[in-house]
């Protein structure tokens, strides 16, 4: 499978029937995302939505392209998401430090860094003068919405002291022809980086890619490890070096497969408040300042897509990302804490919100212990609700988890808060550990009588057949 952009995956996710072409005439504001979010919540997440003539512009709008567990592992160029984990599983074994180190070391290989090319796709036609975006379908996806946005955005910039890039995703909003908003998360490399250069009072070059190879838009919003290059991680998910281009008014890269590219700047201090937002938690983040991005010249191909999520209570698009992570970065998270056997984040947790654990628990205190070691670093650091059980308890089964939960648990004991943070330790408890009790078998049917059922099922007729 080689998926190098949009195009490539597009023409797959046709081809196997999960592409629906909307050639009706919709409306970028609050329509094409009502049609999204309903199509989103069908069964399996919905097909891939290509609307073709959209008012007012001259580009075609791409949706819920990822919304599915099958076209989002085609987009990291395989068939089946666990085997690629299983592949990452083998390869961390190899190496030696955190799961974070050995995840580096990976990426890092020659083999899957970036190459750069000219006459790059992603810059066929040029503006450098006039209103610069206002030929970008961005849309308006909820009624209390701020305005329009940029929701699937690859953000490039670069630290001023290391020399080091960051491809993140942060939401853009739009404000004029000129004149943008970029709200990074605090702590992310990208707020980092604009406070290195504001430190330095020089203006901080950035560049948004919209589109381009579909494995990098997966890392750009995976909680890939500081210091882990996201463009050398697509590279090293795919085998194969993301092919880039140098952009023409500032010296950062962005891929060449790239359906637009918008390049500026932020001037240090400048903000103007970006928001309200309509949010995953069904609420709206409300409006706050954030740095303001100059445009100073936009590219983009011919015929060019304009792709775009569509966030708001799951089950969306982001669902689907948000499992390949957990499968993706299960691997590393074993380096670090050997007695995890499986984790699950349920869709309504979106990527970590919630995340139920299963471990091996040899020693008292061993499941709040894991808790705390999960709050202090690394991607479940700022997880709102942790539940840790034991082995035998299947995590990607919620309810199994809720119905041992809630028949294992002593509040008192069991529940701990730190600030927006809940950890429930749901595992059973040892002897030393307050609430221990006497060892009880399982209820559950013996061997002998099982068998027995196995061989006489068709003889009761329960399932249709005669009982005869």
């Amino acid at each position: 499978m080689s998926i190098v952009d949009l195009r490539g995956l597009l023409a797959l996710v046709e081809e196997a029937g999960d592409l629906c072409r909307v050639t009706a005439e919709v409306d970028p504001l609050l329509e094409i995302a009502a049609i999204t979010d309903r199509v989103s919540k069908g069964a399996g997440g919905g097909r891939a939505l290509l609307f073709e003539n959209v008012r007012g512009y001259p580009f075609a709008v791409l949706t819920n392209l990822f919304g599915s567990r099958r076209r989002t592992a085609w987009a990291l160029w395989t068939d089946d998401i666990e085997a690629l984990a299983q592949r990452i599983a083998r390869e961390i074994a190899t190496g030696t430090g955190s799961g974070a180190a050995r995840l580096q070391s990976l990426v890092e290989d020659p083999a899957y860094l970036p190459r750069l090319m000219a006459n790059a796709p992603c810059q066929q036609v040029i503006h450098r003068d006039g209103p610069l975006l206002q030929a970008i379908p961005a849309l308006q996806a909820w009624p209390g919405d701020g305005g329009k946005f940029f929701t699937l955005p690859l953000v490039f910039t670069r630290d001023p002291g290391t020399g080091r890039t960051n491809c993140g995703m942060y939401r853009v909003q739009l404000f004029d022809d000129n004149c943008a908003a970029i709200d990074w998360r605090r702590g992310s490399d990208g707020y980092r980086h604009h406070a290195a250069w504001s430190a330095r009072g020089k203006r901080m070059p950035v560049a948004i890619a919209l589109g381009g190879d579909p494995a990098l838009i997966y890392a750009a919003a995976a909680p890939v490890p500081a210091g882990v290059d996201e463009v050398a991680f697509a590279g090293y998910l795919r085998q194969v070096p993301v092919a880039m281009a140098r952009c023409l008014s500032c010296d950062l890269e962005v891929p060449a497969a790239a359906e637009f590219v918008i390049e500026g700047y932020i001037v240090p201090g400048e903000t103007r408040p970006s928001g309200p937002f309509g949010n995953h938690s069904g609420r709206y983040v409300p409006a706050a300042p954030a740095p303001l991005f100059h445009v100073t010249a936009v590219t983009h191909r011919r015929d060019a897509l304009y792709p775009c999520t569509v966030v708001g209570p799951p089950p969306m698009e982001d669902c689907f990302l948000a499992q390949a992570t957990e499968r993706l970065f299960l691997p590393l998270l074993l380096v670090d804490h050997p007695q995890i056997v499986d984790l699950h984040s349920p869709m309504e947790g979106i990527f970590h919100g919630c995340t139920l654990i299963s471990m091996t628990k040899n020693e008292p205190g061993e499941g709040r212990a894991l808790a705390l070691a999960l709050w202090r670093r690394g991607r479940l650091k700022d997880a709102r609700l942790l539940v840790i059980v034991d082995a035998d308890v299947d995590v990607q089964n919620p309810s199994q988890v809720f119905w041992h939960t809630i028949n294992t648990i002593d509040p008192r004991r069991d529940l701990r808060i730190d600030g927006l943070r809940i950890a429930i330790d749901a595992t059973v408890k040892l002897a030393g550990e307050e609430g221990c009790e006497p060892p009880s078998d399982r209820v559950e049917a013996d061997e002998a009588t099982l068998a027995l059922l196995a061989a006489r099922w068709d003889e009761y007729g329960i399932d249709g057949s005669s009982g005869r």
